[in-house]
């Protein structure tokens, strides 16, 4: 029998392997489990080249190999079978590996940081922008918000486009399938948004959703840039319809959509350990600031911060243009009059709107001739 020290190692190795630590794990989640050698080098080989953006259909696969059901079914087995022999035998080594060892995860809730940062999730805030450069800190702190979140909340559906985020949960699509919680496309997030079905009908469980620079090309042209500025504002709109927190990861003050500060609050991480918060982004600089936190501390949450994300505007269903009956017209004409009410010419809204400077122009002289006060009375029940 091995003494305290090996056993403590042994535990320390599995909450290693687990996440939670200052370093992402080199071995994959079946080390020390899975015995076989053949079945142990077939999981590591597929954890090593797993990649759900090649799939046909990225959104319906886990973000990660180790959640893929064979995986798990594999681990499952052996775990059973591998605890079943160290209890027989009295191998505490094996067991405690088993188990692993809870009181070295990081205890966040006494920190001074944390009443700044609880204030934020307890405010009527339902969208938090992230920005930053990179090497800042930015996905830390949205993992450290969510997992506040989650805590004082009672958030239990997490989704999120961070690939290697392991506290995400599951949840049963329109088929009927359980699926993680790795969202890498915009049908696949309208779909998560409405699993509990129509907000008049059905009660809506708490949601939040964190996502990681999906509209770093929305001042941009092309495809991609035409999607992000149609898309965008009628997506944070659902989100808010559906009972959901956003917690959005940008790279800058221009790729925000106005509906996403106006809706919640903007945070600038100036370094790891450094943050400013504000009210509202204009002309592409932070406005309305209201305090600075200090002494940001490391979330408990696990992810890989050296992965890309992923994400995807388009689906097979998606149209080119909005309809004008959609939410995505009323979304474009709330914008246009956030733009201009806030300073920004003609060229600059249309960044915002799947729309040109013409039709900005025309909606402008409409807004303000006193139309369209159905669609702004839409926009604004949920902005509220």
């Amino acid at each position: 029998m091995s003494d305290d020290t090996d056993v403590y190692t042994v535990a320390q190795f599995r909450e290693h392997q687990e996440g939670y630590g200052d370093r992402d794990p080199d071995a994959a989640a079946h080390a020390g489990i899975v015995r076989d050698p053949l079945v142990s080098r077939y999981l590591a080989v597929q954890s090593e080249h797993y990649d759900p953006d090649q799939m046909e259909r990225p959104g319906q696969m886990p973000g990660q190999a180790r959640d893929l059901r064979e995986q798990q079914h594999i681990r499952s087995v052996a775990a059973t079978e591998t605890a079943r022999e160290a209890l027989s035998n009295g191998d505490m080594t094996t067991l405690k590996h088993l188990t692993g060892d809870q009181d070295q995860r990081a205890d966040i809730s006494g920190l001074k940081a944390m009443t700044a940062i609880d204030s934020l999730i307890e405010s009527p805030a339902p969208v938090i922008v992230l920005l930053g450069e990179m090497g800042a800190g930015k996905s830390n702190m949205a993992c450290l918000l969510a997992q506040r979140a989650s805590h004082l909340l009672g958030i239990e559906q997490v989704a999120s486009n961070i690939r290697s985020l392991r506290e995400t949960t599951e949840w049963v699509d329109d088929s009927g399938e359980v699926r993680d919680g790795y969202v890498p496309n915009h049908g696949t997030l309208e779909e998560w948004v409405r699993q509990d079905g129509d907000p008049l009908d059905h009660p809506q469980q708490p949601k939040l959703f964190i996502g990681d620079e999906f509209s770093s090309k929305a001042s941009g042209g092309g495809k991609d840039g035409y999607l992000t500025r149609q898309k965008m504002g009628p997506l944070v709109y659902k989100i808010r319809k559906y009972d959901g927190m956003l917690i959005y990861i940008a790279h800058d003050e221009s790729s925000i959509h106005p509906l996403l500060w106006r809706l919640g609050v903007i945070i600038k991480k100036t370094s790891q350990k450094k943050a400013v918060v504000a009210d509202r982004v204009s002309n592409g600089q932070l406005r309305d600031k209201r305090f600075e936190v200090q002494g940001v501390p490391p979330t408990d949450w696990r992810y890989n911060d050296k992965e890309a994300s992923s994400w995807s505007w388009t689906d097979e269903e998606d149209g080119e243009e909005p309809d004008p009956d959609e939410v995505a017209y009323d979304v474009a004409l709330w914008t246009v009059r956030q733009c201009k009410e806030d300073g920004l010419t003609h060229r600059e809204t249309a960044s915002y709107v799947p729309f040109g400077k013409s039709w900005v122009g025309d909606r402008w002289t409409e807004i303000q001739d006193g139309q369209h006060t159905g669609a702004m009375d839409r926009v604004r029940a949920i902005t509220a």
